[in-house]
């Protein structure tokens, strides 16, 4: 399960070749300790700000500093300025349509939902193919009791997501599938909670070798069931988030299911 945090620089991008020389090099030991080196000096030089990589990705951080781990009461309560730092972040630049995301979930966490609609609706405007934004606003209608606007959203969310696929992600799967096939293993890939598989399996297309993991259907029983908050800490995805111990759970138990069915028959 990855993509969400693929940017190119953890898992940084790198084109297939089928030069001899070029593969020859990059077998030698010398060439991957200085490859590991620069990496290394790469993500120091970030901690310490001298080096930064995408101050479009820096500066919406910066206002989302709570997604990664802390609950969002918690933000709040810990008096974090998150949308302080959103808003100063789009006047800075008005153009900043993840930003308008992150403000949407702060105005959505606190009741404020026609803020939070306009929030998301600006953010689209400025992106369409922001997915995160497309999403956000799914969750909104359908916490807000408008089932109508949800599904429409929903149409959308997956049409988006099955059109495009970031290149750095479609090819850190295929290069995941690659690697284990030599070594004789299946992958077994799982998709997002809320989200539809389509997208997933498009990359691996009439490739009987893959194994997938759907986690839309359950996952938005349970939320139907229990609430959003029950089932996810925060709103990282836009229709889904960082799981609670509740959501980690059934996260498991369909990877299980699916694993026991497809590779032991059970």
């Amino acid at each position: 399960m990855m993509g969400v945090n693929d940017w190119g620089e953890h898992i940084p991008y790198e084109a297939t070749t089928t030069s001899k020389t070029i593969l020859l090099f990059k077998s030698f030991r010398t060439y991957k300790l200085a490859r590991l080196l620069w990496l290394h000096i790469l993500a120091k030089a970030e901690e310490t700000e001298f080096y930064k990589p995408s101050q479009d990705r820096r500066s919406f951080e910066k206002g989302q500093a709570y997604l990664p781990g802390i609950k969002l009461e918690e933000a709040h309560a810990e008096s974090i300025p998150t949308e302080d730092a959103l808003k100063k972040e789009i006047e800075l630049n008005p153009k900043d349509d993840k930003a308008y995301t992150g403000l949407g979930w702060c105005y959505q966490h606190q009741g404020n939902f026609a803020q939070a609609e306009d929030a998301f609706k600006k953010a689209i405007e400025l992106n369409p193919k922001n997915d995160n934004a497309y999403g956000a606003i799914l969750v909104l209608y359908e916490e807000t009791g408008r089932a109508g606007l949800a599904k429409e959203y929903a149409k959308k969310v997956n049409r988006l997501r099955l059109e495009y696929h970031k290149p750095v992600t479609v090819n850190n799967y295929r290069k995941l599938k690659e690697i284990l096939a030599k070594r004789g293993i299946r992958l077994v890939c799982v998709q997002y909670p809320m989200c539809s598989v389509e997208p997933l399996e498009k990359i691996f297309e009439k490739d009987e070798g893959v194994i997938f993991v759907d986690n839309e259907a359950t996952f938005k029983a349970m939320v139907k069931k229990s609430g959003f908050q029950a089932v996810f800490r925060d709103m990282f995805g836009g229709d889904f988030g960082h799981c609670t111990p509740k959501g980690n759970k059934l996260l498991a138990e369909n990877i299980a299911n699916v694993i026991l069915k497809e590779v032991f028959g059970r």
